[in-house]
C-alpha cells in the first residue's frame, strides 16, 4: 500500500489503474485505500484525500523518499495525460550514457510580457510582437552572442531586473505540460558547476517542451510566439552563447512539441500549423515545432536507444530548423 500511496506526488497527483499497470504496480490495494479514506476515486481517477496526504508524508519519511504529496489540478484528466506522457516517453528509449530529466507543469520565465499577436492571412503569418518597442529594445541592447565571443560573466539577476524596470518590461511564463531535459553524455559534463542564471540547468541539455494544444490554431500560434520570446530571452539575456552550443561546443536543441492522444489529432494539428512554414521559427531559429501522439508511443514496436532514434521516427514535423 505504501508503494501505491507514494506514487501520488506533486508531479503525478492523479493515477488510474492503466497508469499503475504501466509502472508495474499491483492495483489490488486500491479499493482498501479508498475504503480507508486515504484515496478518493472519480471516473476511474484516483487522488489523495487529506488523510492520504498525511499518510503519504509518513510513508515518505519511513522510506526516505524526497517527494511532496500532490493535489489534483483543476483538470484531473490533464494530470493523467501528463503522467502518461512522461511514463511512455521514459519507457520508450534508454538514453544510455545520459540522464532523462522530466518536469511536469513547468513554468518557464521570460522577458518581456507582451502581446504575441499572430496575424494570419491565408498561409501568411506575421508576429505582432516584432513591432513592440520593448521587444525591439531587447534586440538593440542584447544582440545574439556567437560562440567565439560568449563569456562566463553573464548578466546578473539584478542587472536583468534593472533593465526590465528601465524599459517597463515585466516577466511572463511559458507554461509547459511536460519539460524533458535530455542530459546527453552526462559524464562528459559532470565537472561543469552550472551558473546562477540557469536554475533549471538548461546548459548542456537538449530541451523538449511538450504542450497540449488548444482547439483554435490561433491559440497554438500564440504558444509558439511565447516559445520565440523564451528562446530570445535565454539567448540575449539569461544564458547568452549557451543555448544552441554546449560547454564542449556541441549542438544543443530546443523543440516545441504539441502532444495529443491520437495519431489523427497529431496529424490534424500538424496540418493546421505547417502551412505557415518558416514563419513558425523565423525569430527563434534554431528551433523546431512538432506534434506527437500517445497512440504512437503506445504502439512503438521496440524501445529505442536514443531520443533521436525515437521522436524523428514517430512524431510529425511541423517546421524544422532553418539552415
Amino acid at each position: 500500500m505504501e508503494s501505491l500511496l507514494t506514487r501520488f506526488t506533486k508531479d503525478d497527483p492523479c493515477w488510474t489503474e492503466e497508469l499503475f499497470a504501466l509502472v508495474g504496480e499491483d492495483t489490488a490495494p486500491l479499493s482498501s485505500l479508498v475504503a480507508d479514506g486515504l484515496l478518493e476515486e472519480s471516473g476511474g481517477i484516483y487522488s489523495l484525500t487529506e488523510a492520504g496526504t498525511a499518510a503519504f508524508r509518513a510513508a515518505a519519511a519511513t522510506l526516505f523518499i524526497e517527494e511532496e504529496p500532490g493535489a489534483p489540478s483543476a483538470s484531473p484528466a490533464k494530470d493523467i495525460f501528463r503522467t502518461k506522457l512522461r511514463l511512455l516517453l521514459d519507457g520508450s528509449h534508454v538514453q544510455r550514457w545520459g540522464i532523462k530529466e522530466f518536469k511536469t507543469q513547468a513554468a518557464l520565465p521570460f522577458l518581456p510580457d507582451i502581446e504575441i499577436a499572430p496575424h494570419c492571412a491565408g498561409d501568411s503569418l506575421k508576429w505582432g510582437y516584432e513591432e513592440n518597442p520593448i521587444y525591439r529594445a531587447m534586440q538593440r541592447d542584447f544582440p545574439i552572442v556567437t560562440l567565439d565571443v560568449r563569456a562566463t560573466d553573464m548578466l546578473s539577476r539584478e542587472q536583468i531586473e534593472a533593465w526590465a524596470k528601465k524599459n517597463g518590461a515585466a516577466f511572463d511564463e511559458l507554461d509547459v505540460d511536460l519539460l524533458y531535459l535530455c542530459r546527453y553524455d552526462f559524464m562528459q559534463y559532470k565537472e561543469f558547476p552550472g551558473h546562477p542564471n540557469d536554475p533549471l540547468r538548461l546548459i548542456n541539455t537538449d530541451r523538449f517542451l511538450f504542450v497540449m494544444p488548444e482547439e483554435e490554431t490561433c491559440q497554438n500560434l500564440a504558444v509558439i510566439g511565447e516559445f520565440h520570446l523564451w528562446l530570445n530571452y535565454l539567448r540575449r539575456m539569461q544564458i547568452p552563447g549557451y543555448v544552441d552550443r554546449d560547454t564542449q561546443e556541441q549542438d544543443s536543441v530546443s523543440w516545441l512539441v504539441f502532444a495529443v492522444e491520437t495519431e489523427e489529432e497529431a496529424q490534424k494539428t500538424a496540418d493546421a500549423l505547417s502551412p505557415y512554414g518558416e514563419a513558425l521559427v523565423k525569430n527563434a531559429n534554431p528551433c523546431e515545432v512538432w506534434t506527437l501522439s500517445l497512440e504512437a508511443l503506445e504502439q512503438l514496436d521496440a524501445k529505442r536507444e536514443l531520443v533521436w532514434e525515437l521522436l524523428p521516427d514517430i512524431a510529425h514535423p511541423v517546421q524544422r530548423t532553418l539552415l
